[in-house]
């Protein structure tokens, strides 16, 4: 697909295997424009469901013709979703008059949102995080940092994220008062959810690929061609918010430090859109459901003309075969009375039976087989046991 008019309007489905065989067949900014998606989008819902990625120079190495490795794609870790389920994100576009109301009527509800210069009772999902980065450093080992793709050696909160804990401190709280529930997923990721509604969301510092000079060891392990540098992600001092997914009416997804201010001055901005957006959620949820319904009902009409016609189809073959019974029945009795007139001893013995004993067997025979020869009416009530499934050879 090649523009936003071609983007798909429905979701894919699709297992693991499926999405880490096409993560490998092209670049993901390409593949991420056949869901409907940003290749950043794409990005996340692999690194989300541990689907390895080809590394920043692969299609490059591929087309002159190099050596490149696929990484194998790892088992699914326990309640992970596959079937995957991939959602486009409908393209920005200016917020519509209906979304406009009711941000201003978020933006009304929810108060001025400060930012404490000193994090005081801090959120339950704060306390945790500082809870267990104390644990880690108590422990003293390494542990693995998403963000970062690699171990690190666990230490004291920088300032950076200090000033991030006190902006979620103040966001969540303030959305916990708008009677908004806030919960914490298994990979730290962040959920806020009204009615069925959740919104996925994420506070994280802007990281930027950095060369760090070889440590002794990897020196001593370095061969004759190799860098004599590693690529490595750091956080810069640039916060991001940013909404990981959909929002109605083109609502504003992203929010970070720039020369426009800084993130604390956008807080208040960010808490009053994930207000507004539930309820604009709600509608258009409510919108897909009774289009959802309406479908499915126009799918069961149509269900329902298919085996009424199959029905009628089936009823009029049994039909046909009682009109071919018959007609061969009178067939069977014509060729036997012609067999009289032309058989001239009718004692004549054929297999221990008397020529004129097989002409009565053949006629009752007829007889028999004549749907006609008993009550008329049987030929409907036979019509009307016929079922959809009575004949399965269509």
């Amino acid at each position: 697909m090649s523009s936003d008019d071609e983007r798909p309007d429905a979701h894919t489905s699709l297992t693991r295997q499926q999405l880490h065989a096409l993560v490998w067949e092209k670049p993901i900014s390409h593949l991420a424009r056949t869901f409907g998606l940003s290749g950043h989008d794409l990005a996340k819902i692999c690194d989300r469901l541990d689907i390895p990625r080809p590394a920043p120079g692969h299609w490059n190495k591929l087309a002159a013709g190099k050596a490149v490795e696929t990484r194998a794609l790892p088992p699914a870790r326990s309640g992970m979703a596959d079937p995957i389920s991939i959602m486009p994100v409908p393209p920005t576009r200016a917020a519509e008059p209906a979304v406009e109301k009711e941000l201003a009527a978020a933006r009304d509800r929810t108060k001025a949102l400060q930012v404490a210069e000193l994090l005081v009772r801090p959120h339950p999902i704060i306390a945790g995080w500082v809870a267990r980065r104390e644990k880690e450093i108590r422990k003293g080992e390494q542990v693995y940092d998403r963000r970062l793709k690699r171990l690190v050696r666990p230490s004291a909160f920088t300032p950076q994220e200090r000033r991030r804990h006190r902006m979620l401190d103040a966001l969540l709280k303030a959305l916990e008062a708008q009677k908004i529930l806030v919960t914490e997923g298994e990979r730290l990721e962040l959920f806020a959810t009204s009615g069925r509604e959740r919104i996925e969301f994420q506070f994280r510092a802007k990281l930027q690929q950095v060369r760090r000079p070889l440590t002794a060891d990897e020196q001593r392990w370095r061969s004759s061609g190799d860098k004599d540098y590693k690529l490595e992600l750091v956080e810069t001092d640039i916060l991001i918010f940013e909404v990981k997914g959909w929002l109605p009416g083109g609502l504003r997804r992203n929010w970070q430090d720039g020369r426009k201010g800084t993130v604390e001055m956008m807080v208040g901005d960010i808490l009053a859109t994930l207000v507004a957006a539930f309820p604009l959620m709600a509608v258009e949820r409510e919108q897909r459901e009774k289009a959802e319904e309406r479908r499915r009902i126009e799918a069961q009409r149509r269900y329902e003309l298919e085996q009424q016609r199959k029905l009628e189809e089936n009823r009029f073959r049994r039909l046909l075969e009682h009109a071919g019974r018959w007609r061969e029945a009178e067939l069977a009795r014509s060729f036997v009375a012609a067999l009289r007139a032309a058989i001239p001893d009718p004692t004549v013995v054929i297999e221990d039976k008397l020529a004129s004993e097989w002409l009565d067997w053949a006629e009752a025979r007829a007889t028999q087989y004549d749907p006609l020869a008993s009550d008329p009416l049987d030929v409907f009530e036979s019509i009307a046991d016929v079922t959809n499934w009575t004949y399965r050879d269509r």
